[in-house]
């Protein structure tokens, strides 16, 4: 599904954003996948979340427009990276990525866990290579793959790819993996999608590795001046405590 919110010019701004909208007549692209509570679709059909709103925030402090879409994380990475004028809303920032985007600014930090099944007493853990003994599972496409596989993990040795994260949850009920590498933040809005019980899962340790950085994130095809401008938008909304406000309400 994808759903689209245009954010209009807030009036005080107008003046002096027209110079310089002219160069942008076309609307800002804004893409992320579905991932509560950052950006996912609400039981209204409507698109919702933390980073939604912060976007909204954005958009209107910088005076200008935007659309903002729920597509696969693929996607939304491959169109990001190779298209202009078009923003991931949560882009984790890491050594590989780093000289093939702009970034904006810091839109959350988060923490790596692995996490499994309660009832797991066999599952002994002190560090990542302990992992190495169990099947470990993550979403294809993300980091997390490729820190696995940097770390020494093997599909279909001890490495699960999922395309989505509902698979990914199942499988790890089913008893079919181990272990889920996960940021911890949506576990328990996606496992209660499912109708499963998030408090049968537990944190087992800290990946302190992991990078924990998410970013607003943008291809090298758009131009400096844009990002810029963007890139002040937010730091005045953090300065001002909107970003702040918004994350509260989220509770983040």
């Amino acid at each position: 599904m994808k759903s689209r919110l245009i954010f209009p010019l807030k009036l005080g701004v107008i003046l002096s954003a027209l110079c310089f909208s002219s160069l942008y007549a076309q609307s800002l692209r804004f893409v992320a996948e579905d991932l509560p509570p950052f950006h996912f679709i609400n039981e209204h059909d409507q698109l919702d979340g933390a980073l939604v709103e912060v976007t909204r925030e954005l958009l209107a402090q910088a005076g200008l427009e935007g659309e903002i879409e729920l597509v696969p994380f693929a996607r939304a990475y491959n169109v990001t990276k190779n298209m202009e004028n078009t923003f991931l809303l949560s882009l984790l920032k890491t050594p590989v990525r780093e000289s093939s985007f702009k970034w904006l600014g810091q839109s959350y930090k988060t923490r790596a866990f692995l996490v499994g099944l309660k009832n797991r007493t066999d599952i002994k853990l002190n560090t990542l290579d302990d992992a190495k003994a169990y099947n470990v599972g993550t979403i294809r496409g993300y980091y997390s793959e490729t820190f696995l596989k940097q770390a020494g993990f093997r599909e279909k040795q001890n490495l699960s790819l999922s395309v989505q994260y509902e698979h990914m949850w199942q499988m790890l009920f089913k008893g079919r993996i181990d272990l889920v590498l996960t940021n911890f933040i949506a576990l328990e809005r996606e496992i209660a999608s499912l109708g499963l019980n998030a408090g049968d899962v537990s944190r087992y340790i800290q990946v302190k590795d992991f990078p924990d950085e998410l970013y607003f994130a943008t291809g090298l095809k758009t131009r400096d001046k844009l990002v810029e401008r963007l890139r002040e938008a937010l730091m005045q909304l953090k300065a001002d405590g909107r970003y702040q406000k918004i994350l509260d309400k989220w509770q983040l």
